[in-house]
């Protein structure tokens, strides 16, 4: 069956099954909304819900937490962050349907449903999911999040002001031995794929999350991240020295926060590691003076001359993605939890560039697969 079919067919069975559990449920008029339905919860509250079709493998329902829109260049995906307020998703394979917050989820997510080879207590197990178990949803619990955090403040001495302006108590102000005073995010944060996840909603100088099912404070500093928080637990990393653990992050571990105290490499680190590979006898590596930010290397050689462009990579739903910030021949990127480095040309994609490191659910010519962009296979160029 085509794959719109499918999602028609996987709407038509989550609205029915809803109805026949007595939940209301309204459809917006137009594809201009990123939700599916709305429905409404036993005391009024509306909830904006996209359905997902689940797919078996491996032992875990697996679906996918980003929207595809096609454009002149192709499939474009987008996160869809606070447009929803959660996932309703059907499997066929196990003819159940499964609610998700939306804050649980990352780029995808997986549901287990046979037990794991190795156990962990990272497990989003599927049946905790079913709907049955999820319905209504319970945002009650809020005030634990900013009780526990602002207690933990206070346990280590740390004079704690609320913002009279702010009725969700998402931020606080913190005032340190010296009397300086910073402003402090109080945020949420989910198990996901053996990560912990969270959103940052509101402007401030730290933010400490909050993750409930592992009863765990972290402290972050707002220098080191975007918008949204990805830490990863020992049990999930294979590299935990070039990934940023959850651990390093604990409160009693980095309060007040430091930026980067994983020692993640740096772009700078990159660069000095990148002139070490192109520096032989054929090329001469260096970076120019013009350069501000010191991530171009021009390597020179007796009758070419390239420029080379180190950039900043992310992991995304099994792929490495970068964005070009300036033009260059050859751009230089690095796993940020692995020992590989890669090279690729400027012809080979446009602005936005992904890798593939995972296997894909399906085989097709047209993935890149990171494999094949190894700097050690790349350079020099033929």
């Amino acid at each position: 069956m085509e794959s719109h079919r499918r999602g028609d067919l996987t709407e038509q069975i989550v609205i029915t099954e809803l109805k026949r559990r007595e939940i209301s449920v309204s459809t917006p008029v137009g594809d201009n909304e990123r939700y599916d339905v709305v429905v409404e919860q036993p005391g009024g509250d509306l909830l904006r819900a996209q359905i997902k079709t689940g797919r078996l493998k491996d032992g875990t329902i697996r679906f996918n937490g980003l929207s595809q829109h096609t454009n002149a260049s192709g499939h474009t995906y987008k996160r869809y962050g606070e447009d929803i307020d959660c996932f309703v998703v059907y499997c066929y394979d196990t003819d159940q349907t499964y609610l998700i917050p939306a804050a649980e989820v990352g780029t995808s997510m997986y549901l287990r449903v046979d037990s794991p080879d190795k156990e962990t207590r990272q497990v989003n197990w599927a049946e905790e999911y079913r709907l049955e178990e999820q319905w209504p949803v319970d945002d009650a619990n809020s005030d634990t999040v900013d009780s526990t955090v602002i207690e933990t403040l206070r346990q280590e001495g740390v004079s704690v002001y609320s913002n009279t302006e702010d009725e969700e108590q998402k931020v606080v102000f913190v005032e340190d031995a010296a009397g300086d005073v910073a402003k402090v995010g109080i945020e949420r944060a989910w198990q996901v794929d053996n990560r912990i996840r969270c959103t940052l909603d509101e402007a401030a100088d730290y933010y400490l999350i909050y993750c409930e099912s592992l009863d765990e404070v972290c402290s972050i500093h707002a220098a080191e991240f975007g918008d949204s928080v990805s830490l990863r637990t020992e049990e999930g990393c294979e590299n935990p020295s070039r990934a940023k653990l959850a651990d390093d992050y604990a409160f009693e571990n980095n309060w007040p926060p430091v930026v980067n105290p994983s020692g993640t490499p740096t772009s700078a680190s990159l660069v000095s590691r990148t002139v070490e590979m192109v520096e032989s006898d054929k090329y001469t590596p260096t970076v120019p003076a013009d350069c501000d930010d010191g991530q171009t290397i021009i390597a020179s050689g007796e009758d070419r001359e390239f420029r080379l462009r180190v950039e900043s990579a992310w992991l995304e739903g099994g792929l490495l993605r970068f964005n070009v910030t300036e033009p260059a021949d050859f751009y230089v990127i690095e796993h940020p939890e692995e020992a590989e480095t890669y090279l690729i040309p400027d012809d080979a994609f446009g602005k936005s560039i992904s890798l593939r490191v995972e296997p894909p659910e399906k085989n097709s010519p047209r993935i890149n697969y990171a494999d094949d962009f190894l700097f050690e296979e790349r350079w020099p160029p033929q």
